[in-house]
């Protein structure tokens, strides 16, 4: 009974554990909240980025859907009547778009009476895309509908911020091409079947 006295006594007695310093200091504390708070504020802003652009993209097809085409075939269709004559290589490399892509714009503009594709005579491998009597009727009616949009999409916000969102949107659009390009150059290729041996 002795024992079990004295040995609980010494337990109620022992004197705390010390809490062990953190050997990141309090600086690297720190700097892991700041890069908590910056990424919870990164992932917060490329949903706003997804979220505004869907529903600019949808605000752009609306006003054209009464014509029967998307905001951005009515964007390659201005592209044409501007350029009097021109390519699907060229509208992708002015537009930034996939070549395949454009040509199925062009196909549906085509089938809209808007474009119209001629071989070139000096070479009938080339396809010359130009804009229709039609298309270039509509063409100042969809230029007017582009302003509109574009002027209430940025109304109250001052010019030096415009310049300094396009230079932010800049530089994310580079980072996103620079992504792509690095998971799509760690991608297997699809049906790459090695040669037996012998």
């Amino acid at each position: 009974m002795a024992v079990f006295t004295m040995a609980s006594a010494a337990g109620r007695t022992r004197k705390p554990k010390r809490l062990v310093p953190n050997p990141l200091g309090e600086s690297a504390e720190l700097e892991r909240k700041y890069f908590s708070i910056r990424e919870w504020r990164g992932q917060d802003l490329i949903s706003l980025l997804f979220r505004t652009s869907i529903r600019l993209q949808t605000t752009f097809d609306r006003c054209f859907l009464q014509f029967g085409i998307t905001a951005q075939e009515a964007a390659v269709l201005l592209r044409c009547v501007e350029a009097g004559e021109t390519s699907a290589g060229k509208l992708a490399q002015a537009m930034r778009r996939d070549k395949g892509k454009i040509t199925r714009f062009v196909n549906r503009l085509e089938a809209a009476r808007l474009l119209t594709r001629i071989r070139n005579r000096h070479d009938h491998r080339l396809q010359i895309i130009q804009a229709t009597k039609f298309g270039h009727r509509l063409a100042p009616k969809f230029r007017a509908i582009f302003e509109e949009i574009r002027g209430q999409f940025l109304e109250g916000i001052q010019t030096s911020d415009i310049d300094h969102l396009g230079a932010l949107l800049t530089q994310v659009y580079e980072n996103a091409g620079r992504l792509h390009e690095d998971r799509t150059s760690r991608r297997p290729r699809k049906n790459s079947k090695r040669r037996p041996p012998g």
